[in-house]
């Protein structure tokens, strides 16, 4: 259950790397947001959008879903279970999409994670036969 912890520690290290990052290339939508109060100043007339705001959102909105997904990691490291290999195989599938996409970016730094995930997952269902 090795990997899962290394897959946990990198994924929220990755979380971590996405929200400073996030706050360097935003730094003027996500003031704005604050400026305006918070509520409602993303998508607040879809007429009108402000999409520096959206990308700003949707940028931020990422890491926090990394996190948790490391600390699933962790939690089932720490009970020696694995996680389902299809958790690695869809976090795999979005970073090849990711990269092919936009290959200057941070996608690449899931690949990792993903296949120790995936490794895990095979390992464990290796030792039950």
């Amino acid at each position: 259950m090795k990997m899962l912890r290394v897959s946990g520690y990198l994924l929220i290290a990755i979380s971590f790397i996405h929200i400073l990052v996030g706050i360097w290339i935003f730094d003027e939508p996500l003031a704005d947001i604050w400026r305006n109060g918070i509520f409602n100043t993303v998508a607040s007339d879809p007429l009108a959008p402000y999409f520096d705001r959206e990308d700003a959102f949707w940028f931020m909105i990422v890491a926090p879903l990394l996190f948790v997904l490391g600390q699933l990691c962790c939690w089932a490291s720490d009970r020696n279970i694995s996680l389902p290999a299809f958790l690695g195989s869809n976090l795999l599938a979005i970073a090849i999409v990711g990269v092919i996409l936009e290959p200057i970016s941070g996608f690449w730094l899931l690949i990792l994670p993903a296949c120790l995930i995936i490794a895990a997952a095979r390992q464990t269902n290796l030792l039950d036969i």
